[in-house]
């Protein structure tokens, strides 16, 4: 598939999950919130309605690529922010490395476990750098469901290489609050990755990009219209961080 057609595909799982998942966006501190354990969207409808437009027309791309490169050194993988990871900014940010991405828009922790045998451990990566559930917590599921879909994630790759240097990223803060509200807790469960796997290493990505008064993403740091994403001085962060670990 040829970069116009790729983008255009990623510009429409966008477009998707604007309209499949903003509307559920949930507050974990609103006294009548109960969180949800099960697969996907809350909505199942929506959910796939993202996964046959744009999930799976995705991978699609990335298994042609993936059977084309037949191997790679350092993979990120990840929802859209991964994604948004791109390769002008990756040769910028890596200029000694060759990053694969394999991100994917919308991505959830039990859909990135679903698959990173394909898509990502195909490669036999000896790195692999992972930022993922901020999805999760934009659906409001519950925590638990969550740090074990992400255990489960770290446990299938060491199974599979149990030599690969795993980095796992911290969600960085946006401008939505009760996302900010709830981000540091689940950091605070990906900081503990590094005690119960060999192999992972945590980095901090919320420390930098917060604004130091506010739990809120720093201006310098915001993507016009857009309240999760952030713009490309975010991934120079990501970069000064990630490269000493490569």
């Amino acid at each position: 598939m040829s970069p116009k057609n790729r983008n255009k595909l990623y510009l429409g799982i966008l477009c998707l999950l604007v309209s499949c998942s903003a509307r559920f966006t949930k507050n974990y501190h609103d006294p009548s919130f109960t969180c949800y354990s099960g697969p996907g969207f809350r909505d199942p409808v929506d959910f796939e309605k993202y996964r046959t437009k744009g999930w799976i027309p995705y991978r699609l791309i990335l298994r042609e690529d993936n059977q084309r490169l037949g191997k790679a050194k350092v993979v990120l993988v990840g929802n859209s922010l991964a994604h948004l990871f791109l390769p002008e900014l990756l040769k910028k940010e890596f200029p000694n490395q060759a990053v694969v991405n394999r991100g994917i828009g919308g991505d959830l922790t039990d859909t990135l476990l679903e698959r990173i045998d394909e898509d990502v451990l195909s490669l036999s990566p000896s790195t692999i750098i992972i930022e993922i559930g901020g999805n999760d917590l934009i659906q409001g599921k519950c925590l638990s469901t969550i740090q074990s879909n992400m255990e489960a994630i770290l446990s299938r790759i060491k199974e599979k290489q149990p030599n690969a240097r795993i980095l796992v990223l911290a969600v960085p803060p946006t401008q939505v609050p009760h996302l900010n509200a709830v981000v540091p807790a689940y950091n605070l469960f990906l900081s503990g990755l590094p005690k119960k796997f060999k192999g992972v290493d945590y980095i901090e990505i919320w420390d930098e990009m917060r604004n130091p008064d506010l739990p809120t993403i720093k201006d310098e740091f915001v993507r016009p219209r857009d309240p999760i994403h952030f713009n490309e001085k975010g991934y120079e962060v990501w970069g000064k961080k990630i490269r000493p670990y490569l």
